[in-house]
This record gives structure tokens, sequence and C-alpha cells, in this order.
């Protein structure tokens, strides 16, 4: 009985289109959105330099920032005309070398050095960071300092990555989230409207059966679902994974009994579809933006970044990173999977407390 009821609703996942999309479509649109910026390479920085000097140094200077990757020299011989392509947001940055650079620098005087830039370019931060620690290495070699400090390179192999790659398991939580929530908070709201569970209960079924048929059902699916996005991420948009892919199936059916949980407790409360979509949306959106999905936790404020820590979706997405950007075992992470249980003991009890069949 229990493996007819599990196809069953199988069958009715798939034949509905609200579903669908909350499993696959909705997750790999933002697969797809992502994939358009090349989000792997480093920001490219367009430097402008006005040199008044004209002499030993700042041909030095010129010819060093030059040969640095990802940055692109320009050479000004009008100061206000590239001060005010700056101004405009034409232009990231512009540095002035001075007149009589060589003679300060032989004299010992410091040299000051302009340097303008557009503050309202996200890369201005790191620009000035680059150019301020190619400006520390001339210095060191124009005063001939003495090196007291031998560094021994040695390359090692490591894991490539890139942002790509940790954005693909927060599409897959996200995917699992918003499908397991959303779609069966619907599903549970269409079948009260349409009189479903007043008809199982004149049955001789046992309300456990149906439920657990209907939790295997969505568990099935959420790894099909996860195999699909992942899938595309690694096959058509070469992203990377390289941990254990079981340790990725146990952790997004650990989340999806967290997710589904959840569900149960949005459908016990909306009485219509709609209520129940907007429901589900008021509870999936926070999570989702809050939670990790897109950028690190680390990057919120502190108090925010420590209640986030604790939702469901957060240590979900930290042990699937682990686990598919370090190849990390899924025991490294004790503490996202002790917060995972715990929600998924909390859920179910408030789940059977507020779901009723009438």
């Amino acid at each position: 009985m229990l493996a007819v009821l599990i196809v069953a609703n199988l069958k009715m996942l798939v034949r509905n289109r609200q579903s669908l999309f909350w499993a696959l479509a909705f997750p790999l649109i933002f697969v797809g959105i992502f994939a358009l910026f090349d989000l792997g390479d480093a920001p490219t920085h367009e430097i402008a330099v006005v040199d008044f000097a004209q002499d030993d140094v700042s041909r030095r200077i010129v010819a060093g920032l030059d040969i640095i990757d990802n940055v692109e020299v320009e050479i000004w011989s009008d100061s206000q005309a590239a001060r005010q392509e700056v101004i405009d947001g034409d232009l990231d940055f512009l540095l002035i070398l001075p007149a009589g650079l060589a003679g300060d620098v032989g004299a010992n005087v410091p040299a000051r050095i302009e340097l303008l830039y557009d503050q309202g370019r996200p890369t201005a931060s790191s620009g000035i960071g680059l150019i301020q620690r190619f400006l520390d290495q001339v210095n060191l070699a124009l005063v001939d300092a003495p090196v007291a400090l031998g560094l021994d390179v040695q390359g090692v192999r490591t894991l490539e990555t890139d942002y790509f790659d940790f954005l693909l398991p927060g599409f897959v939580g996200m995917g699992v989230m918003t499908f397991s929530i959303i779609g069966l908070a619907t599903v549970l709201a269409l079948y009260r409207e349409q009189k479903i569970f007043k008809r199982i209960l004149a049955t001789p079924l046992r309300v456990r059966t149906f439920f657990a048929s209907l939790i295997l059902a969505y568990l099935a699916l959420s790894l099909v679902q996860a195999a699909v996005i992942l899938g595309a991420g690694v096959f058509i948009l070469d992203a990377n994974v390289h941990g254990n892919l079981g340790y990725l199936a146990i952790l997004v059916v650990l989340g999806n009994l967290v997710f589904l949980g959840i569900g149960f407790v949005v459908g016990a409360y909306a009485k219509t579809v709609p209520a129940a979509a907007g429901l589900g949306n008021a509870v999936v959106m926070p999570m989702m933006f809050l939670s990790g999905t897109f950028f690190p936790t680390d990057d919120l404020p502190r108090g925010v970044s420590t209640v986030v820590t604790y939702l469901p979706l957060a240590p979900m997405l930290e042990a699937m990173r682990g686990v598919s950007l370090d190849a990390k075992p899924i025991w490294d992470f004790p503490l996202e999977l002790a917060v995972l249980a715990a929600w998924i003991g909390g859920m179910s009890l408030v789940a059977m407390r507020v779901f009723r069949f009438r």
C-alpha cells in the first residue's frame, strides 16, 4: 500500500506544473542568470597616468603598472581632462606623477603621488589596494632596502574553485527549500479545498501511511531535483564539485525533512492555495537571502550572522559547501548536523500539533 501511494504521489507531483516550477524551473532560472556573469575572473582596473616627471622613476612606475595582470594603463597628457573623466565616471583611477620625482627620490624627500578614483565603483577598494601594494614594492626597490627575510616559494596544487562553484550548492539548497515549503503547502491547501482529506478519513487508509507516502515522494523528487541542478552546473556550465555525492545526497535529505516540516506548518494555517503560496514565500525569501545562498554570511552584521547560523538553510549550505568545495567528509560538520537534527525534531512536533485534516 505504501509503495502504491508513493508512486501515486509522485505522479501527482509530476503532473502539478506549479510543483515542477518550484522544484526545477525556479532554481535553474537562478543558475542560468548567474551563469551569464563572468564570476571567476578578477576585475580589470583601468588606470590613467599623467606623467609630469618624465624621468627614470616615473617611467619605471608606468612600466611596472603596465605588466600587472588585470591592469590597463592609459597615458594622458591633460590632467584636467583626465580629472573630468573620473568625475564623469568614465575612468576608474587617475595617477598623477609630480614633476621632479627622480630628484626628490635621490634627495630622500618624500614625493606625493596623487590618486583620484571613482568612489561609486564596486572595485574601487581592490584597485586602491593593488596600487598601494605596487608603490610599496617600488619604494623598497628605490631605497635599495636590504633583504632581511628570504622567501622559499613552493607551489601547491589546490582544488580549483570559483564564485559560481560557491553558488551552485546554494542553488540546490534554495531549490529544495522552495519546493518543500511552497510546493507542499500549496498541495495541502489544494487537498483541503477539494475535500480530499475528508474523503481519506472515510477510507480504511491510515493517516500515517498517507503522510509517509507524501514525505517519501517529496524526498525522492528532491534528490532528482538536486541531481538536475548539479548536473546542469557541472556538465553545462563547467562548475566544479569536488566532494562525495553521497554526502551531498544525505544533506539534501536532511534539509528536505526540515523544510517539509515547515511546509506542513504553513499548509496547516493556509486555507487556500494563494494564501499558502504567499505565506510560503514570506518564509522562504528572507531565509534565501540571509542564509548564504548568494553571499557568505560573514558579510552580514555580527548579530544577524549569529542568528542566521541557526536557521535551517544556513547549516545545510555550510556543510554542502564544505563537501562540494573542500571535499570534506560529512562528519566534519557536527554543529551543522546537530542544528538540522534539532530542526527536524522541532518542526515534526509542531507540524503534528497544528495540522488538522478538517
